[in-house]
């Protein structure tokens, strides 16, 4: 008897974009709209990573209410919005603003979107190995799935799973959580619950207004009747109830604060309190124990929420998160790094090829509080922390760019890692025709280029040299 062996097969594009969240699909679509031939690969057998788990999008607004966003991520919210998918955008004055939608239609959306645009997905495969030349150029990768290796050539590659694991086989420099410490932020698993009675809630609320849980100066109009008459939102506090419930035995999680988010339906509403703390979650057996506590906790939330929340007594669970949400692993070195010292320099501005408009928000990896500074205005994210160090062919996207544990904090959400990944994407398919190295890319071409789709760019956007014939 012949023993069945593993497949093997190579595949060629001219750029690869390796993980399907928000830091991955605008990617793929802005290449292959610019004329390259592309593949998205996704490790699961959905597309939208994070926006798939139910929780809402920050980042669309700055915190006076003024748009942060268009492009790609604005037609992907447009498309939603035609579904039903999401009833837009938010301002909130906690978290600037709250975008939510459809874990399943963004599914779907992404999916037809990379269709449209000659996207080629391959799902369930994950990555692999990664081959750098002599010349420290990313060559190729290799994926694995149904008993299947498949070795990816192309020209350009972009990292877009989270984590930076491309990045990490590649060989570029990082550094792991916060600055100092390497604590990293917890990890969440959120799921949806249906049978939920706001109204309840809400009177709950006016008898106990202290239980309305963000009191700081920032938060001011943050109150019951913000939840009432703001269709999203996002609503943190029981402060009170969840001490209660802790002195009871009835609470373990590692956070003081009870969290609901609105999502597309009225009818579900997504619980954000789940927190995972002390876990590295790139290295697979903290990963897999971070998991198994996130269960645990959805049964325990699920249970304070029946015996202690007023208008939760008959909730029942509608969907657990596919995975884990992880805030924080690995942070790269990039060509620049984006710094609090350097993030309201000339090159946030003259440089950037995509804005950031949400606030610093640091949750704490081994206890239960969040720190959050306030950004008013939106700061501009330079190329050079899309460009590694050390290795070419490799572009970084979503919250595996170059910047520190602080700036992370905010450039982290989905709305911006969105936009990076339409630049990322973007740039990709110009650098094919720059001497085939993204880091001869032209930023002012870039940056022209990406004004020409609807994307809003800092700064002045300035028509790149035409050389001489």
């Amino acid at each position: 008897m012949v023993q069945p062996q593993l497949r093997e097969r190579s595949i060629s594009y001219d750029v690869a974009v390796i993980g399907g969240g928000p830091g991955g699909i605008p990617a793929a679509l802005a290449a292959a709209r610019n004329g390259a031939r592309t593949v998205l690969v996704e490790r699961s057998a959905a597309l939208g990573g994070a926006a798939a788990s139910g929780l809402s999008i920050l980042g669309f607004l700055d915190r006076s209410g003024n748009k942060a966003l268009e492009g790609i991520p604005q037609e992907f919210i447009d498309r939603l919005a035609a579904l039903g998918g999401s009833p837009g955008h938010f301002p909130c004055p906690v978290h600037n603003s709250i975008t939510p939608v459809s874990s399943d239609l963004v599914k779907i959306v992404a999916v037809q979107m990379c269709q449209e645009a000659g996207v080629d997905i391959l799902f369930e495969n994950e990555l692999l190995g990664a081959e750098v030349d002599e010349d420290s150029r990313l060559r190729a990768v290799t994926v694995f799935g149904k008993l299947t290796t498949t070795r990816i050539e192309a020209k350009q590659f972009i990292d877009a799973t989270g984590d930076g694991d491309l990045a990490y086989l590649a060989g570029v420099p990082f550094s792991r959580g916060q600055e100092n410490t390497q604590i990293m932020q917890p990890s969440t698993l959120v799921f949806t619950v249906a049978g939920h009675d706001l109204d309840r809630l809400y009177a709950f609320l006016d008898e106990n207004p202290d239980e309305m849980g963000i009191k700081e100066d920032y938060a001011a109009g943050y109150d019951v009747d913000f939840l009432r008459t703001t269709r999203g939102h996002c609503f943190i506090g029981l402060t009170e109830l969840v001490q209660k419930a802790r002195e009871a035995g009835d609470f373990s999680v590692p956070r003081n604060q009870f969290i609901h988010i609105a999502t597309a339906s009225e009818k579900l509403l997504t619980i954000n309190t789940s927190r995972v703390t002390r876990i590295d979650a790139s290295d697979p057996v903290e990963l897999s124990a971070g998991l198994e506590t996130g269960y645990a906790q959805v049964l325990e939330i699920v249970s304070f929420m029946r015996k202690y929340v007023p208008g939760f007594e008959d909730v029942v669970i509608s969907q657990i998160a596919p995975a884990l949400g992880i805030r924080e692993t690995r942070h790269f070195i990039g060509e620049f790094r984006l710094t609090t010292d350097n993030f309201e320099s000339e090159a946030t501005t003259e440089a950037a090829i995509a804005q950031s408009a949400y606030n610093i928000d640091i949750h704490s990896g081994t206890g239960e509080g969040i720190e959050l500074s306030v950004i008013e205005k939106p700061y501009g994210i330079p190329y050079g922390c899309l460009v590694p160090q050390g290795v070419d062919g490799l572009l970084l996207s979503g919250r595996t760019i170059s910047v520190d544990s602080t700036v992370f904090a905010s450039a982290r959400v989905m709305g911006t890692c969105m936009a990076v990944a339409e630049a990322a994407g973007t740039a990709a398919a110009m650098a094919l025709s720059a001497g085939g190295r993204v880091r001869d890319v032209s930023v002012d071409a870039l940056r022209a280029q990406l004004a020409e789709q609807g994307a809003m760019i800092p700064g002045e956007i300035k028509q790149p040299a035409v050389e001489a014939a």
